[in-house]
């Protein structure tokens, strides 16, 4: 029975925060019904009791202001159209100031039982910065509904690299969310996106990215404190406490097969990779009009599908597994990047610990020089 994760995407959201270049759409709250009777028929369409789905991943846009019964009835059809596996991981993304006792609760009665909240930063100024419509408030009161209802997996996203950030201000949200006791904690840098309205304030000068050193600082402050608090980091941006890694992002990570669905959903099924239509409407009417709804559509090569094993593997404390890779890809990396292998072992930016190539916390920092090096 072939094994798979499946993600589920919900392009609303109450406004488009400053940096996001996600498929999500403010104020198109009217299209909410018709959208998830169109997701409803996507997934019936794919319905496989061949398929064990062990990890199940509502993210968006903002999956938190759908409708009441919306995340209910979805997983009921989810578990119509699969098999779904008795220690399924099932997460759902949400932001603060939309998490109320009524949606917790009925997220946890249909078997939701990972919750991930979009906190990025404590400081009131910068949420504000970042257009985001939430307080720092507003994220204690979500956390503590969502464990008053009996969920004990709880994810925090935060940002480092933000304009006018400061390393105060990474020390204040780092402790705050420890404070809160979550199992697992997201650390990203900031990426400037096109497009985007940051992007056109920091084009315009009217705000402007830290330099890289200072983001850099407030990264290895984050790495050394989560640390300290029993936090393992098991992937470049991501820390959790022992047994709560996030399994559908280790799958991906690990070249591991999913299925996405919704408008701009992608998806990594029998070799082949394909998005689907970004636009709402355009979704909507090819559903309705049994049109298909993917986008673009490409079969992996065997070559690709090697650097994309690599650059993915890398990213985790799990590394790359060479006997593997020899098996799968007919290539051994001990002979064809011997001298390339003893020199990063040599800098101190790799380990090679029972034939598996791990990066050290240098290697992070130059981790894409790392991979080039190897697939190249």
């Amino acid at each position: 029975m072939k094994k798979i994760g499946i993600y589920v995407h919900f392009p609303f959201c109450v406004s488009k925060c400053n940096y996001c270049d996600f498929n999500s759409f403010a104020n198109m709250d009217e299209y909410q019904q018709d959208y998830f009777n169109a997701l409803i028929k996507e997934i019936n369409q794919y319905s496989n009791k061949k398929i064990l789905v062990d990890s199940i991943y509502i993210g968006g846009g903002t999956p938190s202001i759908m409708f009441d019964g919306a995340i209910s009835t979805l997983m009921s059809e989810l578990r119509k159209s699969f098999i779904i596996d008795s220690d399924v991981e099932v997460t759902i993304e949400c932001n603060p100031n939309s998490v109320t006792i009524a949606k917790a609760r009925e997220w946890k009665e249909s078997g939701i039982n990972r919750v991930s909240v979009g906190l990025q930063t404590a400081s009131n100024n910068l949420l504000k910065l970042l257009g985001r419509k939430h307080t720092k408030n507003d994220y204690i009161n979500a956390v503590q509904i969502i464990k008053s209802v009996g969920f004990a997996n709880i994810n925090t996203d935060c940002l480092v690299g933000l304009p006018r950030q400061k390393l105060s201000n990474v020390k204040h949200t780092l402790k705050l969310v420890k404070k809160m006791d979550c199992t697992h904690i997201s650390v990203y840098s900031l990426i400037l996106e096109k497009n985007t309205k940051l992007e056109e304030l920091i084009n315009n000068h009217k705000l402007y990215l830290p330099k890289e050193e200072k983001t850099i600082g407030m990264y290895n402050f984050a790495l050394q404190y989560l640390k300290e608090c029993g936090y393992d980091r098991y992937e470049i941006s991501n820390f959790a406490k022992k047994g709560f890694e996030c399994r559908h992002n280790l799958n991906t990570w690990k070249m591991g097969e999913y299925l996405g669905f919704g408008a701009g959903a992608h998806s990594y099924f029998n070799d082949f990779r394909y998005n689907n239509l970004s636009s709402i409407d355009k979704y909507i009417k090819a559903i309705n009009s049994n049109i298909s709804v993917i986008e673009n559509k490409e079969k992996i090569t065997n070559s690709e599908k090697f650097e994309e094993t690599v650059m993915l593997g890398l990213r985790t404390k799990y590394g790359i597994d060479i006997d593997e890779i020899k098996q799968e890809f007919k290539i051994d990396l001990l002979k064809t990047k011997k001298d390339i292998i003893s020199k990063l072992i040599a800098n101190g930016f790799i380990n090679l610990v029972y034939n598996k190539i791990i990066p050290t916390n240098s290697g992070y920092s130059v981790l894409n020089k790392i991979i080039l090096e190897l697939v190249s």
